[in-house]
C-alpha cells in the first residue's frame, strides 16, 4: 500500500476575528457560474440575517463557459477579495467546478498576514483545504449563498453565529448508522468527497491523520462513491484517521428500477475495513433544507454511540473574550 505523506502545515493555527455588524463580507465566485435568481434571494437572506457591509467579486456575474469567468479573472478576484483590509469574511457565491484549477497560483501570505474565514462546501472543498494546508487558517464548510434561500432558518442562524464567535452547537446525527462505537477527538475535515479525491497528491490535501472526517456528495452513482472511496484507502490517504461521518449523498442512490446498493451502504461497506468510529445521518450537504456549517480544521469529539459531533472550540475569536 503507497501512503500519502503528510504535508507541514503553517503553525500555529489561526482563526480570524469575529465579525461584528457593519463588518465587511464579500461574495466570490471562484467556482461555476452563479444563477442570478437563486444569489439574489440568498442575498436577501443574509442581509436579513445580519448586518454585513457586503461587497461582489468583479467576476461575480461572469460566465466563460462552466466557470464564473476566466481562470485569471477568477484569481484576481479572489486576490482581491483576501488582501482588502476591511473584510472579515469571504462567502463564496456557489459551487460548480473550477476551484482546484486556481490552487497553485494564490498567494498563502495574504490571508495568513490577515486571516479571513472563508465559507462554502462542495467544490469549495478545494479552496477550504487549500487555506488549511497553506496559510493554516480555519474555514467554515457551509451553505453558499445560492443555498441561502431554501435553507431551514436554524442552519442560516448556525452559520452567523460561528462568524460571531459563538461555540457551535453540537451536532446529531437524525437517522443513521453506527459502526464501531466510541468517543474520539480530533481536527475535523469535512469535505466534498469526489473533490477531496482529486487533491490527492497535491499539496494541498489535508492532513487527515489524528482527524475526524466528515464527507459528503451529490450526483453520484454507487459505483463512482465505491471507486473514490476504495482509492482514497488503497493509497494510503485515510491512514491515521480516527473517526469517518457521514452527511448528505444526495441523488447518489440507484435510478429508478436499478438493483444495487445505496450510497449509505456503499460509503459504510468500504469504511467499514478501517475500523474506526464511522456514522452516517448528519445533516450537511446539498439537501437544498439543511445544511449544517462545520468547521475545517477545527478541533471536535465525536461521541459515535450517541451520534453527536462536539465542537470543542469557536471558529472565529472574539476580542472581549
Amino acid at each position: 500500500m503507497r501512503h500519502v505523506e503528510a504535508l507541514e502545515v503553517p503553525s500555529p493555527i489561526l482563526t480570524a476575528h469575529a465579525v461584528v455588524p457593519g463588518d465587511r463580507a464579500i461574495v466570490v465566485a471562484p467556482s461555476g457560474p452563479v444563477p442570478l435568481e437563486r444569489f439574489e434571494n440568498g442575498l436577501k437572506v443574509l442581509r436579513r440575517a445580519f448586518n454585513f457591509d457586503l461587497c461582489l467579486a468583479a467576476n461575480l456575474l461572469e460566465q466563460d463557459g462552466y466557470f464564473a469567468g476566466p481562470d485569471r479573472l477568477r484569481i484576481d478576484a479572489l486576490h482581491a477579495a483576501l488582501g482588502d483590509p476591511q473584510s472579515r469574511v469571504v462567502w463564496c457565491a456557489r459551487g460548480g467546478y473550477g476551484a482546484t484549477r486556481l490552487l497553485a497560483s494564490l498567494d498563502a501570505e495574504r490571508l495568513r498576514a490577515r486571516p479571513q474565514t472563508i465559507v462554502g462546501f462542495s467544490d469549495i472543498t478545494a479552496l477550504l483545504c487549500w487555506a488549511f494546508t497553506k496559510a493554516g487558517v480555519i474555514g467554515i464548510h457551509g451553505p453558499v449563498i445560492t443555498q441561502l434561500a431554501t435553507l431551514h432558518p436554524e442552519d442560516v442562524t448556525r452559520v452567523i453565529d460561528m462568524l460571531r464567535g459563538e461555540l457551535p452547537d453540537p451536532l446529531s446525527a437524525t437517522e443513521g448508522t453506527v459502526l464501531h462505537g466510541g468517543t474520539v477527538e480530533g481536527r475535523v475535515f469535512p469535505a466534498n468527497l469526489e473533490v477531496l479525491r482529486a487533491l490527492v497528491g497535491t499539496r494541498y490535501f489535508p492532513p487527515l491523520s489524528g482527524g475526524i472526517l466528515a464527507l459528503e456528495d451529490v450526483n453520484e452513482r454507487p459505483y463512482r462513491l465505491d471507486r473514490s472511496l476504495t482509492h482514497l484507502l488503497s493509497c494510503g490517504a485515510l491512514r491515521g484517521v480516527k473517526a469517518v461521518i457521514l452527511g448528505t449523498f444526495r441523488d447518489c442512490d440507484p435510478a429508478g428500477g436499478e438493483i444495487g446498493p445505496t450510497a449509505e451502504q456503499v460509503a459504510l461497506e468500504r469504511l467499514r475495513t478501517l475500523g474506526i468510529p464511522v456514522v452516517s445521518g448528519f445533516r450537511f450537504g446539498h439537501d437544498p433544507l439543511h445544511n449544517a456549517a462545520l468547521p475545517f480544521g477545527g478541533r471536535a469529539r465525536l461521541h459515535a454511540d450517541d451520534c453527536t459531533l462536539e465542537f470543542l472550540e469557536p471558529v472565529t475569536f472574539r476580542s472581549d473574550a
